[in-house]
């Protein structure tokens, strides 16, 4: 059952807090119409209105009018009024993070907000996507907060011209009966403030953020109190960047456990009307949690064919804590590997992608570059590379096992784009071949060592695997490997089955950019 949280948040009575910018009211030029009671006047600093803005209720989405006036019925489940943050427009902050919107109280009809202007429109930006902090306990936060928010801070900080970012669902790690680990929603956004963080952060919802049982009365601790709406857009540049919650939950008590991806019918509608207010050239950016790639049920088709009647589209996902690029026709879903890795385990996914980040670089309405930057490594680092006769611990190995059979992991490839080549002796001798496999070497550390479910964490394969067969098994090996926007990567180093290649904590090298 979808959204039955909010009856539940105005049950727990509330502090209808939000991002209303001035508490003086400008002239309501235009006459509400009968049945419309949700409405308001969006002006700039100055109080001249703003036209054409975008504002909704999280179901219906309308345009200011030449007196910067909004009106629509409001739903029954609407629990914000936000606007579309325009390109030519400032991102207003709160607490270190984006404020759009208000918390909708029972009886009050109209909201206004005040838009600042911005400079210039930005024409060139990046944005970094974060998936799967997943902090659960005092220990993951501390990670979070001693690698990933200063690894991030300090790569942001090389970057030319405005920086965004947006996490990707799973700030946090609720399981089932455990309602305490809501509370650690407050310091993690603490954490992800501009001050601390280095950009300004938006939020995805994701399946473990939505918990929220009747015995759970603390405000702060839920998604919708501390980041705002779950559906909404933002403009920057020639991009229009959409974020949604795609978590469908099943049980009314709100266990993150019982849940499916997809959209429900309002949502789809939502949506549609929002993407019908952009023009077909821009680039779109649709941020969720759970992967599309492949699913038809409930609705994911029906956002894909939406999606895909503009020009450019890139989806940005989570959740399933390994790394793997999709193309779909002219539709590239990018699937991020966790910030947290194996749920903070070590310093890797289950299939070997380090624990990271994606950034991408963002032209007009091109995404012109895009890597994944590594926490504590150089972005350069890109490749792992092993021989196939290593065992590692708890005897896994690769399916290739001869002493000429050589592995690459290459997490940030696709299966169209990429180029990959083996040189021995510094000769090129071939090209390696895609294939999928099990990462033998972090199976061997999270289930031999760490005795971690080998069922999730030891059997299952990844696409961005390959294989190559050595013409000198005793040769120095280099592989090169080239991006779709021709970048190189290298690897000489073999990743050994020794304690001190283990991906733990204390194995990270020297930071490095």
């Amino acid at each position: 059952m979808k959204r039955i949280i909010y009856s539940l948040l105005f049950a727990a009575g509330a502090l209808f807090a939000g991002c209303s910018d001035d508490d003086t009211q400008a002239p309501l030029n235009t006459p509400i119409q009968e049945g419309n009671n949700l409405y308001g006047v969006v002006t700039d600093p100055n109080g001249a209105p703003v036209g054409g803005i975008v504002v909704s209720d999280g179901f219906s989405c309308v345009a200011t009018d030449a007196n910067g006036v909004y009106q629509m019925p409001r739903h029954a489940d609407a629990f914000h009024v936000f606007y579309r943050i325009p390109a030519d427009r400032e991102i207003p902050m709160s607490e270190g993070r984006p404020c759009f919107w208000q918390r909708l109280s029972k009886t009050q009809e109209r909201y206004d907000f005040v838009l600042m202007p911005q400079q210039a429109v930005e024409t060139d930006f990046k944005l970094v996507c974060i998936a799967d902090p997943q902090v659960q306990k005092d220990t993951d936060l501390a990670r979070f907060k001693e690698e990933s928010v200063p690894d991030i801070r300090a790569h942001v900080s090389t970057l030319e011209g405005p920086v965004y970012g947006i996490t990707l669902g799973d700030i946090i790690f609720n399981e089932r009966s455990k309602d305490v680990t809501n509370q650690m929603m407050p310091p993690i956004a603490l954490a992800m403030r501009e001050s601390e963080i280095g950009l300004k952060l938006f939020q995805v919802m994701g399946n473990h953020d939505n918990c929220m049982t009747p015995t759970v009365t603390d405000e702060s601790s839920n998604f919708e109190y501390k980041f705002g709406p779950c559906d909404y857009s933002f403009d920057r540049g020639n991009a229009h960047i959409v974020a949604m919650d795609d978590i469908l939950l099943t049980d009314e008590k709100h266990n993150p456990s019982d849940y499916e991806g997809g959209f429900t019918d309002a949502q789809v509608e939502w949506l549609r009307q929002d993407l019908s207010l952009v023009p077909k050239d821009k680039l779109v950016i649709f941020c969720v949690h759970i992967p599309l790639r492949n699913a038809t049920s409930f609705n994911r088709e029906t956002v894909r064919n939406l999606l895909k009647e503009f020009d450019n589209v890139h989806i940005m996902a989570g959740h399933t804590h390994y790394a793997q690029n999709y193309i779909d026709g002219d539709v590239y879903e990018h699937i991020h590997g966790a910030v947290c890795g194996a749920w903070w385990k070590s310093t890797i996914n289950v299939d070997g992608t380090p624990n990271g980040y994606g950034v991408y670089d963002i032209s007009g309405s091109k995404i012109e570059n895009w890597y994944y930057k590594p926490t504590r490594l150089s972005k350069d680092f890109q490749i792992r590379m092993y021989r196939g006769e290593t065992t590692f611990a708890g005897g896994y190995k690769f399916t290739y096992t001869a002493s000429d059979e050589i592995v690459a992991n290459i997490w940030n490839s696709d299966d169209r784009n990429w180029k990959v080549e083996v040189y021995e002796n510094g000769n090129k001798t071939g090209e390696m071949t895609r294939e999928k496999s099990l990462d033998a070497w972090g199976a061997g550390y999270h289930v031999g060592v760490l005795s971690a479910n080998p069922d999730s964490h030891g059997k299952t394969t990844y696409d961005h695997f390959y294989h190559y067969k050595l013409k000198d098994a005793k040769a120095a090996v280099e592989i090169r490997a080239t991006d779709c926007f021709g970048k190189v990567y290298t690897q000489n180093v073999f990743t050994t089955a020794a304690e001190t290649d283990y991906p733990m904590v204390d194995n990270y090298p020297a930071v490095a950019e």
